[in-house]
């Protein structure tokens, strides 16, 4: 790892976040009728996303690695999460709660932030199964580093997660009688999980567009960096 570059990684975004509180898109950059630009700078300061279940798996015993979707213990809809990542990363593993051996694992390719934005591409999982993600990294000295394990929940089965079903088929039916992109589209379903306080789901729509436009790569850079300016909660 080059210390040097992950520090200035760092303080560019910490720059990014600056520069995004008080930045406004001309009308051309204009998201989403759905996902306001006044939520976005929000959600770029940490917003409801600065919590104790994700953020940096610091102290003395923390593997360095950033959860920053799912967070630990997280509650998630979909049945295959995009997880998304930050440190100087190698790789990471699926775990079935307990089970010592992993049911899936992948490498990981970070940016040059250090970021790595991984799709969950194993069999779907299943609701109401908790789950455990664990993640390999490089320390300073070149050791690779496992952190602990983060568990996940899929939402169970039952009268939750059949209405969120409906509703979401029900947004898809209205954005399809619309002109919009595959950004608008996801911005539109990331606001739609927010508002049911599915964080991990509105990550995952915000972090899955591939190209995304120059205002949505400022806020997912300062998304990032203000929860990974935080250690998540640790116990002893």
């Amino acid at each position: 790892m080059n210390k040097a570059r992950w520090m200035m990684a760092a303080i560019g975004s910490v720059a990014v976040v600056a520069t995004l509180s008080s930045f406004t898109p001309a009308s051309s950059e204009t998201l989403s009728p759905w996902l306001s630009w006044g939520r976005l700078r929000t959600l770029a300061s940490g917003g409801p996303l600065q919590d104790t279940n994700r953020g940096r798996d610091g102290g003395s015993r923390g593997s360095g690695v950033c959860l920053v979707s799912p967070g630990d213990g997280e509650m998630v809809w979909t049945l295959e999460p995009l997880l998304i990542l930050q440190g100087d990363l190698k790789s990471t593993a699926f775990y079935i709660s307990d089970d010592e051996e992993p049911f899936w694992t992948t490498p990981l390719t970070p940016d040059e932030t250090f970021v790595a934005i991984q799709p969950y591409n194993g069999d779907p999982l299943e609701p109401g199964t908790t789950y455990e993600q664990q993640v390999e990294t490089f320390a300073l000295d070149g050791r690779v580093v496992s952190s602990r394990r983060f568990p996940l929940q899929i939402m169970p089965e039952g009268e939750e997660r059949d209405q969120i079903a409906t509703d979401l088929a029900h947004l898809e039916a209205n954005l399809a009688h619309n002109d919009l992109d595959t950004e608008a589209i996801a911005l539109a379903k990331a606001e739609f999980f927010l508002d049911r306080n599915l964080n991990a789901d509105a990550l995952g729509w915000l972090f899955s567009v591939d190209d995304p436009s120059r205002v949505l790569a400022m806020m997912r850079q300062a998304v990032v960096e203000a929860i990974c300016a935080q250690d998540m909660f640790r116990d002893g």
